[in-house]
């Protein structure tokens, strides 16, 4: 640049910074209004003030010129920047672009390869604040209902739409830069066409990702709400699992149809040994239908106690084919899904009440006293803490008369409660039913069978 471009850069700038001080003939007139000097008198053509108008308003206009004058200052210093800047670029261009031709690895390879590196690292380091803020501005206005959100919900960034499509964006832009500078590198060692179709399975493996993700933290933060009831919880789990696999499957066929497979033919001819396998694998088959029923319908849960024919147990694990349940013994046992579609499901947890039926002998001669007893064995099954009232009343009363013997049939239902709880509570009442007996002066007696055995 030029002592002399210089010297009229530096008068731009100065003016651009002081205007007041480029024109002293303006400035000693406005310094003279200021004090109430004479200066100069204003010609005819200028508008007198209107009557009433003091200082303040002069100093009003004053300060509105000083700004007007700056600015267009300003604006001239800047657009002389700019020519002078254009004008140093163009002198320096050709030197450049000399130095490239002579260089064309540096051309070709160096700087490309720099640029993108440097454009992979940016994004890296501002791709999380872009998506921080999008967050941000998403809960604060109307894109707080955006889809896998809820009412009301604060929803942190790491479980947000934006957290689980930060990964998958940059490793997308990180494996295509890497492919792109493989290409600049080794420009033959790679066909085209090989590139075009891993950028495509590249895309479509970060959108399955994106969605896996998306997916695991909407159901994460619905299965973390206060109030969900168990069942349902359960069937939001097996939702996921079957959405998990869903993905996983939508995603292997499209990466196929990206790398140039004809999925649709191979579909095609496989259904002719499709038909073969699933005669082969028919009970397999059926296991998995039965699972996934099983999953929604929900006939029972984990921890649940059941029966389904001449099998019961406390379910331990439920999957796509087996359940696994432990028996009396503490057995493993291991249940095909199928078979429960088939039998009749007993869910023993699921009970709100326990019908407990009993039979106590008495001695023929003590018929006299079964009136009494009878009634203060009701009256003691319907003050019993365990005893559920909710349905039907507990019963007493002489169900058999025989010559040697008389029976008593009593029946209740009983609060659910756990197995130790139940066998408990069935010992405490038959020992208070034996009480109540001997009270009364009756005893126990021996059925027919006994006697056959003695």
């Amino acid at each position: 640049m030029s002592a002399r471009g210089s010297t009229s850069f530096l008068l731009h700038l100065w003016r651009a910074l002081y205007p007041v001080s480029v024109s002293p003939v303006l400035n000693s007139r406005r310094y003279l209004s200021f004090f109430g000097g004479k200066g100069d008198k204003p010609s005819d053509s200028e508008v007198s003030a209107a009557p009433g108008e003091g200082d303040s308003g002069q100093i009003g206009i004053d300060w509105a010129d000083k700004l007007r004058d700056a600015w267009h200052g300003t604006v001239d210093a800047a657009s002389y920047a700019g020519q002078k800047v254009k004008e140093t670029s163009d002198e320096l261009t050709p030197h450049v672009q000399q130095v490239l031709d002579s260089h064309p690895y540096l051309k070709d390879v160096i700087l490309p390869v720099s640029y993108t590196m440097i454009a992979t690292v940016l994004a890296w380091v501002v791709m999380p604040t872009i998506l921080r803020k999008l967050h941000k501005y998403a809960m604060q206005g109307p894109a707080a209902l955006f889809p896998g959100t809820f009412i009301g919900e604060q929803v942190p960034y790491e479980k947000s739409f934006w957290g689980a499509l930060e990964d998958p964006i940059r490793y997308l832009l990180t494996f295509i830069a890497f492919s792109q500078i493989a290409i600049m590198v080794a420009p033959k060692a790679i066909a085209l066409q090989y590139i075009i179709e891993a950028w495509r399975g590249a895309v479509i493996l970060s959108f399955v990702w994106f969605l896996h993700r998306w997916k695991t933290n909407v159901f994460s933060r619905v299965l973390a709400m206060k109030g969900l009831a168990g069942l349902d919880r359960e069937k939001l789990l097996a939702l996921d699992k079957l959405s998990s696999v869903g993905l996983f499957v939508i995603g292997i066929m499209a990466l196929a149809e990206a790398c140039g497979v004809a999925v649709q033919s191979i579909i095609t001819v496989g259904g002719i040994g499709g038909v073969a396998t699933a005669f082969a694998a028919r009970d397999v088959l059926g296991n998995v239908l039965s699972g996934l029923s099983m999953q929604f319908s929900k006939p029972f849960s984990l921890g649940d106690t059941i029966k389904a024919g001449s099998i019961e147990g406390q379910v331990v694990d439920m999957g796509l084919t087996t359940t696994s349940l432990l028996n009396a013994e503490k057995f493993p046992v291991i249940v095909p899904n199928s078979l429960f579609s088939s039998q009749v499901i007993v869910n023993k947890s699921r009970a709100e009440w326990r019908a407990m039926v009993t039979k106590i002998p008495l001695h023929s001669d003590d018929l006299d006293k079964i009136p009494q007893v009878t009634n203060d064995i009701k009256n003691m099954l319907k003050v019993h803490p365990k005893v559920f009232l909710g349905k039907e009343v507990p019963y007493c009363f002489l169900s058999r008369v025989e010559n040697l013997y008389a029976e008593l049939t009593l029946g209740c239902n009983l609060k659910h409660m756990s197995k130790d709880e139940l066998y408990s509570t069935q010992q405490d009442i038959l020992l208070q039913v034996v009480q109540i007996i001997k009270q009364h002066g009756a005893k126990l007696g021996s059925t027919m069978q006994d006697f056959t055995t003695q």
